[in-house]
């Protein structure tokens, strides 16, 4: 395991940190599994965080960054999102939603989105475990869901990251067919109490 910290990169952007040298570590974030996670961080993420439409935040190797070498471990981005439920029988707005109030009249309902998650290539899983990026990610989210509330997380995946990752995570499918992005909108029902205090 490597002792990382988790860095949000609104803030540094705030706090003055060089655009130019956050965007050269960028540029050395691999993962060929999903090469999307890259474009994001080089083109996108920095322009989110700006425009307020998602918040990213880096795990960062600490024990590199104390030889001053900033290395993205993974990384994750979340938003608020409305979730189109009006195509789900009531039984998957159960299995979603709970006891949510007016349940099964409603069309959408807001929700926590994970926008991007993945580790970095140069890391395995015995250096940073899905688990504890998943962790971090619910802490953050936590913070919001103390002020506003709310349980329902959703992410959008291939096939093959839900069967591979996803579903290990308790992640269900909210649809069970693709999108035309050829993508499966996927839910999960958090208690984030448990994760306000770290």
């Amino acid at each position: 395991m490597i002792n990382y910290v988790v860095l949000s990169l609104g803030e540094m952007l705030r706090e003055g940190y060089d655009v130019n040298l956050i965007q050269e570590s960028f540029k050395k974030f691999s993962c060929r599994r999903e090469t999307d996670l890259e474009n994001f961080l080089v083109n996108k993420a920095i322009i989110y965080e700006n425009t307020d439409f998602g918040k990213t935040y880096l795990m960062v190797d600490s024990d590199l960054l104390r030889h001053n070498i900033f290395s993205i471990a993974a990384y994750f981005t979340i938003a608020h999102t409305a979730v189109d439920i009006s195509g789900l029988s009531q039984k998957k707005k159960r299995a979603a939603l709970g006891n949510y109030p007016g349940r099964d009249g409603l069309n959408f309902v807001s929700s926590y989105l994970i926008g991007q998650l993945g580790r970095n290539d140069t890391y395995t899983s015995q250096h940073l475990t899905g688990k504890q990026i998943f962790d971090e990610c619910y802490h953050t989210i936590s913070l919001a869901a103390k002020v506003v509330g709310g349980r329902l997380l959703v992410l959008e995946c291939r096939e093959c990251m839900f069967k591979n990752f996803y579903e290990k995570h308790g992640f269900k499918k909210l649809y069970d067919e693709l999108s035309s992005e050829k993508l499966y909108t996927l839910f999960k029902k958090i208690n984030f109490n448990e994760y306000w205090v770290k």
